[in-house]
């Protein structure tokens, strides 16, 4: 079976004969996608307008199963809440520390609509230096967290008349509901590769070849799979769509500094500068989820000025409150020097590296402890290196059909995930026969060491008890 460009799924047979303590690198060398003359084979789902999400697993799960009478989550160990869950950088901790009654204007004061200036200076500084963009202060709106950003492009683009979208493989519920709250209709495209997911940048220039969509949706890198494209495809998928007419809109929560010895994958290309500046592209990020601080719920925008514009006057009466604003722009700064070859960097700096470092050795290492623990059950898993989500298939036994069972009798267990069914609009996506038996699932890595092999020696027992 093929492995898809911008992939690193591992097969059944493959897994056990990775290195176990190597660092991962993500190694395929770069090679350009084709276009394909035909299709590729990926599955197109059907065309989605509405769902019933009362009779969805999300949000039975969400609101039923994984709560308790507080509405609080029930305090079950998570194989997959999709947060960073490790202890965040010192610069955001202490910025807490310092916190003082005095500064009470930090929670209790707006700033404007676009959000704090020094805050957008420094995700126009960020931006440019790890992408090579020359985007300005007029392209970046603060937003409540990377799915308010999902919403403002949205609905700016079906002011503009866009109605139709194309989501790339699958995704969180959020995206969906995005979609269909700003009034679009939207269908899925798949990889013909079950192991894959997330179709590859031929599939996907293929599908653009067939279909016309107003706008192309990606997750990068996606979640739940971890799968990212390479800059080289990123390119050709997003030259595609602009000759088709239609828009790249990218939600990525992974691009950051590079630290010597620790690279990050790119989750971008360079190119999408441009397209932001001349009108055909929007990015969205989340400051919250990359720095392990989820719950304060920070994130901005990268758009066209004509787009910020317009949100700078439907959002009068100010952005998210400023508390850690002048941590998230420390970061940000600190993060476009580190990544700056020879720019002089100070012991803050250094500092902040090394806690880069520790959050990405983290990762990894409770990757490999995960495949260690659960051997015996593990079939497949799509990780790619330096993400903290992948989908990985359990061996469950045949007397556990269907996905909701399989929640069900985790929980019993005291354990709780999020399978691969609440990630999908379309079910007929999941007609995947090599999955009997399985349980396919977001299993997320950036938890704290003690906790998360605690959750996985959970997760054991309870494979255990399920038969498997």
């Amino acid at each position: 079976m093929r492995e898809p460009e911008g992939t690193v799924a591992t097969k059944p047979a493959e897994w056990r004969e990775r290195t176990a303590g190597a660092v991962e690198d993500g190694a395929r060398p770069p090679q350009a996608p084709t276009r394909p003359a035909s299709g590729a084979g990926a599955s197109l789902g059907r065309e989605v307008d509405r769902i019933d999400w009362r009779s969805t697993l999300y949000f039975w799960l969400e609101n039923t199963l994984y709560v308790n009478s507080q509405g609080m989550y029930a305090g079950q160990y998570e194989l997959s809440s999709g947060t960073n869950q490790l202890t965040p950088p010192r610069m955001f901790i202490d910025a807490l520390r310092e916190f003082r009654p005095t500064n009470y204007w930090e929670i209790n004061t707006y700033t404007g609509p676009l959000g704090d200036t020094s805050l957008r200076d420094a995700v126009v500084n960020y931006e440019n230096a790890v992408n090579g963009w020359r985007i300005g202060r007029d392209n970046v709106a603060v937003t409540s967290g990377a799915h308010e950003g999902i919403h403002i492009a949205l609905a700016a683009l079906r002011r503009q008349g866009r109605r139709r979208a194309l989501v790339l493989g699958p995704q969180v519920p959020l995206i969906f509901q995005a979609l269909l709250q700003e009034k679009f209709s939207f269908r899925e495209l798949w990889s013909a590769d079950p192991y894959a997911l997330v179709p590859s940048a031929s599939e996907v220039l293929a599908a653009l070849e067939r279909h016309r969509f107003d706008v192309v949706l990606l997750t990068s890198p996606n979640n739940p799979t971890g799968v990212l494209y390479r800059p080289e495809e990123l390119e050709a998928i997003g030259v595609a769509t602009l000759e088709t007419g239609g828009v790249l809109v990218v939600d990525k929560i992974l691009s950051d500094s590079t630290v010597p010895g620790s690279p990050m994958p790119a989750a971008t290309c360079q190119a999408m500068g441009d397209w932001i500046t001349s009108g055909r592209c929007a990015v969205v990020d989340s400051l919250s989820k990359r720095r392990a601080v989820s719950g304060l719920r920070s994130g901005y925008l990268v758009a066209p000025a004509d787009i910020v514009a317009a949100h700078s006057m439907l959002t009068l009466g100010g952005c998210p409150p400023l508390l850690l604003t002048s941590a998230a722009s420390a970061d940000l700064n600190c993060s476009a020097r580190l990544h700056a070859n020879g720019a002089p960097v100070t012991g803050t700096d250094r500092a902040h590296a090394e806690d880069l470092r520790r959050m990405r050795a983290t990762v990894a290492s409770n990757f490999r402890l995960a495949r260690e623990i659960l051997q015996d059950y593990w079939v497949w898993d799509s990780k790619q290196p330096g993400c903290m989500n992948c989908v990985v298939g359990l061996r469950v036994g045949p007397t556990v059909p269907d996905d909701r069972q399989k929640c069900e009798r985790l929980f019993t267990q005291r354990v709780s995930c999020h399978p691969l069914s609440t990630f999908v609009a379309d079910a007929g996506l999941l007609r995947r026969p090599h999955s009997e038996g399985v349980l396919e699932a977001r299993l997320t890595v950036a938890m704290e060491p003690a906790r998360f092999e605690e959750t996985m020696l959970r997760t054991r027992c309870a494979l255990r008890a399920l038969g498997a």
